[in-house]
């Protein structure tokens, strides 16, 4: 299994040198809005709501930390991979660093860094740096040709507690009394639970790209979250294309970041 970028056809060998693990990820369920009636994120009761967010996720901080991420490939078969990593986030720019390493040697696989509107992505196995627009990215199955989007922005905005930021009111429906928001642009629609505390679960329904996904935070929702687990779909049938699980060992709340960490 390869992962490579959405819009070019670079592949980033990152789990060649992952460790196999034998458990797997927990299967999440998508939730149901029923027959809610949302409202404009322009009216008063709209924009009401969305600033309770927003203060919500002002109280976020900068950090550092270390985690597990656990895939689990349900095409061309069933297996679960893992990589440990670290992470850098500067809430000031937005800017986060990620670095994910062989679990045995301990030896650096890929780097990837956003700043919120560009992502730039450095392997092991491949000298040139690789940049493209805040997207999806794609695991592809060299073998079997098949290949499923890992929706990327959503859990950098849920791991930066940056939601806020795209919800444009022109985009945005709002039922502020079940604490739900909606988002549709190009033939994407972007589905937000949200508690007192923050974000807790969002599901993702692409049209464009046939998939549908589910990233909902386990526990207790704060920031920057302890467990998030994504379950990837195809609109099809509902078949089970990736399971995705990050679990933070330990983090670092701080002011900010310094510059020099972030850069290949």
């Amino acid at each position: 299994m390869h992962f490579r970028s959405l819009g070019s056809g670079i592949l980033l060998p990152l789990l060649l040198l992952a460790g196999c693990a034998t458990a797997e990820i927990e299967e999440i369920s998508f939730p149901s809005k029923g027959k809610l009636v949302f409202t404009s994120a322009k009216s008063k009761e709209g924009s009401k709501f969305l600033e309770e967010v927003r203060r919500i996720e002002d109280k976020g901080t900068s950090y550092s930390g270390e985690f597990e991420i656990r895939i689990q490939n349900f095409v061309p078969k069933k297996d679960v991979f893992s990589l440990n990593g670290k992470i850098y986030y500067d809430k000031p720019t937005g800017k986060m660093q990620i670095e994910l390493t062989d679990r045995l040697f301990g030896i650096s696989v890929s780097k990837v860094y956003t700043d919120g509107e560009q992502i730039r992505i450095k392997t092991a196995a491949q000298e040139k740096i690789h940049e493209q627009p805040m997207d999806d990215i794609l695991l592809s199955d060299p073998n079997g040709g098949k290949s499923t989007i890992v929706p990327f922005p959503v859990i950098y905005h849920l791991l930066s507690s940056q939601n806020i930021r795209l919800f444009q009111p022109n985009s945005t429906l709002v039922q502020p009394k079940e604490r739900i928001i909606l988002v549709r642009k190009g033939g994407e629609e972007w589905t937000y639970y949200v508690t007192e505390k923050g974000v807790s679960t969002v599901e993702w329904n692409s049209s464009r790209k046939n998939v549908k996904a589910v990233t909902s935070v386990q526990g207790e929702v704060e920031f920057p979250p302890k467990v998030t687990l994504t379950r990837i779909v195809s609109r099809e049938d509902s078949s089970d294309q990736n399971r995705i699980e990050i679990k933070m060992k330990k983090t670092n709340r701080i002011e900010s970041v310094s510059p020099s960490v972030f850069g290949f």
